[in-house]
């Protein structure tokens, strides 16, 4: 029996991170040792007391059970609480939808709240799922390019205005990936007063909220308290927290696009782990210092990194969040050859930026989710390599 893909999944690019991790298993296969700094996932442990807490309560049977698709009491409390407490920002539990990761979470988003043939502004670079799931959606993708000249941030006025009267919403990323760019706080007033000036709905992705670097902070789009009414943020565990597999995070903002993502989640997931829920409640209310305690070693890692790119000339900025270095080749390199050739010839990852879109031609992402000794072992063989 033959059986073939709907044409929407047709449509979808091979998924580049698939791609890598079976180049990758290939060229272990022949025994060569590998230094990934292509992963985006933390290769912390997560903070030890949710880990603990996870722990105890996965060896109660009784937690075995579906749970409640709005999650616990305890948890709506703790994410009030944090938002607070971090951020000086509002936030009711009523307009928060927990997730089952963000990644799942923007997708089904787009579910939610767009038709066949709507449009989305979608930055570019961008993560490549943010592509994939609304071309999934059946969407129309007009890019809004984010370009080194202007730090990595849109230039909102000069969005076409037949795309400004189509668009459903806007989607940023910032902490950002794969840029490490971050945005001044007057970004925000600027966004959400070109959000309510064009009625377009923001959606914020705030995966690397707390890695941040120098004299960046950890921004919320809640800290203008219009965000609530204009904008969605999306939060997830498996950055700052490391708990990447347990798989939790949550959307709050607008309450009727809270309203109608809590409602398509019905239909795609039953619940999360009671355990994990507990984990998560534990983590927001007591893990601030093990959050600073992982910031620190970013940190190291990031100083590192740029003094071994000295070394080899290699002209680069420092990333002001989120956990990658956005590097342009030397000599116009292409980016695609140059990441297969390093992998296939020195066993070093990293992700060709142009996989991220057409901004990213010529770049190439590198990950500090490593070790300092491997960021050293990594950076000696890519010195081989360019000799």
């Amino acid at each position: 029996m033959k059986v073939e893909s709907s044409q929407r999944l047709a449509a979808v690019k091979p998924y580049i991170f698939a791609k890598i991790a079976q180049k990758r298993k290939l060229v272990a296969a022949r025994g060569v040792d590998i230094v990934d700094l292509g992963r985006g996932g933390p290769d912390q442990p997560p903070y030890g007391e949710a880990l603990e807490e996870l722990a105890v309560r996965a060896a109660d049977p009784a937690l075995y059970s579906y749970t409640p698709y709005t999650g616990s009491p305890e948890l709506g409390q703790a994410i009030e609480d944090w938002y607070q407490r971090r951020f000086k920002a509002k936030v009711s539990a009523a307009d928060v939808a927990l997730l089952p990761g963000s990644k799942g979470g923007l997708s089904r988003l787009f579910l939610a709240l767009c038709n066949p043939g709507d449009l989305v502004l979608l930055p570019d670079p961008a993560f490549p799922a943010y592509v994939a799931a609304a071309t999934i959606s059946q969407l129309q993708i007009h890019t809004v390019p984010l370009t080194a000249e202007r730090g990595w941030l849109p230039e909102l006025k000069v969005i076409r205005k037949d795309a400004l009267r189509r668009a459903k919403l806007i989607l940023l990323n910032y902490p950002n990936n794969p840029t490490g760019a971050m945005v001044p706080p007057e970004f925000i007033t600027e966004l959400l007063d070109w959000a309510e000036e064009t009625e377009t709905l923001v959606v914020w992705d705030n995966a690397y909220s707390f890695i941040t670097y120098g004299d960046y902070q950890p921004l919320s789009i809640f800290s203008d308290p219009r965000g609530a009414e204009l904008a969605i943020e999306f939060h997830t565990f498996s950055k700052a927290y490391a708990m990447a597999g347990a798989r939790i995070a949550f959307a709050a903002g607008n309450s009727e696009a809270i309203a109608l993502l809590r409602r398509i989640e019905l239909y795609y997931q039953a619940g999360i782990f009671a355990p994990t829920l507990a984990a998560a409640t534990v983590a927001l209310n007591e893990g601030d210092e093990a959050v600073a305690m992982g910031l620190a070693e970013y940190t190291a890692r990031r100083e590192l990194f740029s003094a071994k790119l000295d070394e080899l000339d290699w002209e680069h900025e420092l990333p002001g969040g989120a956990t990658y270095f956005w590097l342009r080749l030397p000599g116009g390199r292409d980016d695609l050859s140059f990441c297969d050739d390093l992998l296939e010839k020195h066993g070093v990852v990293l992700t060709p930026g142009s996989a991220f879109g057409e901004q990213g031609v010529g770049y190439v992402r590198a990950s500090i989710t490593v070790s300092q000794e491997k960021i050293t072992e990594a950076f000696r063989r890519i010195g081989e390599f360019l000799a």
